[in-house]
């Protein structure tokens, strides 16, 4: 939580500090928000610092334009890496992306997330709209641990936990709300390919499956009654919604104001049929028990490791 917020804080005031230091007449001049541009802008911050003067804090802006992307790479590769070995560890991608050296690096995952990460640069016209497209990925793959964490409460209340998030489904209902918003927010032009992305993985797991691989039950029945109608309503809301502007393909109808409780009402319908068709109790005991074998094993192959 303090990382959060620290990290929240400096966002803010950055954000402060940008507009107290924009010259009125610039916005004037660009007619919105959308267009501000300065001469030689090769970033908000460094051009208003190039702008006051402040030549030393420009220079120091544009060295970590250039190490940042790099540091956030290395971050997305090993993590991205990472999942890849857990989808093969949970049987649902070939089983050589689990394989380690002797030092427990996913060698295979790691060279199968560098391949797969310059084929993603193609369809992205720019580093703005690449880092829209990751962020909204990465969102969409938590928008769903807030309704985990309301299925299990729902069907397992008296569990074991160590750790619980006060609210009953008050808090899982807003951070599913919010990342509902952000999605929507990144725009129509990085949601259609986000959802071409998603639809090729829905594709290729039955087709891994029908290829005679050892593929977990997909409770498709328990699954699909909330995935569809939840990604499909995220790209019809993104389609009829005002980003990007200016459009980009979709139809420019909601507003700032009409979007957001209409995204709160979908938010909260989706949750209810998650809450609805989620798994019987001893459906998900036994997805429990089979983790928690799993992770016993793993730990005694660490540990045997030389």
């Amino acid at each position: 939580m303090g990382s959060v917020l620290i990290t929240g804080l400096i966002y803010v005031a950055l954000q402060v500090a940008f507009i107290g230091a924009l010259d009125p007449s610039d916005l004037e001049k660009s007619g919105s928000w959308a267009n501000l541009t300065f001469s030689g802008d090769f970033g908000p911050l460094a051009a208003v610092a190039t702008a006051l003067g402040l030549g030393w804090l420009a220079i120091l802006l544009y060295a970590d334009a250039i190490i940042s992307p790099g540091d956030t790479g290395l971050i997305y590769t090993t993590t991205t890496s990472r999942i890849s070995y857990a989808m093969a560890k949970n049987r649902n991608a070939p089983q050589a992306l689990a394989r380690t050296t002797d030092r427990g690096v996913p060698m295979i995952s790691l060279i199968v997330t560098f391949l797969v990460g310059l084929i993603v640069f193609l369809p992205f016209p720019s580093w703005q709209q690449l880092v829209g497209f990751i962020t909204s990925a990465t969102v969409l793959s938590f928008a769903s641990g807030p309704l985990v964490l309301g299925a299990l409460r729902r069907r397992l209340p008296q569990a074991e936990r160590p750790f619980r998030v006060p609210g009953g489904h008050l808090i899982p209902v807003i951070a599913f709300f919010a990342s509902n918003l952000i999605v929507y927010w990144s725009g129509w032009d990085i949601v259609w390919k986000l959802a071409i992305a998603v639809a090729i993985g829905f594709v290729l797991l039955p087709i891994y499956k029908a290829l005679g691989n050892d593929v977990p039950d997909l409770d498709f029945a328990a699954g699909a009654s909330w995935v569809l109608p939840w990604l499909g309503g995220l790209v019809l809301l993104s389609w009829l919604g005002n980003y990007p502007e200016p459009a980009a393909g979709n139809l420019n109808i909601l507003t700032f104001e009409t979007s957001i409780p209409l995204i709160l009402v979908f938010s909260v319908a989706i949750y209810a049929l998650a809450m609805k068709f989620c798994l019987p109790t001893p459906e998900m005991e036994r997805h429990i028990e089979a983790t928690k074998e799993e992770a016993a094993l793993e730990e005694e192959e660490l540990g045997s490791a030389p």
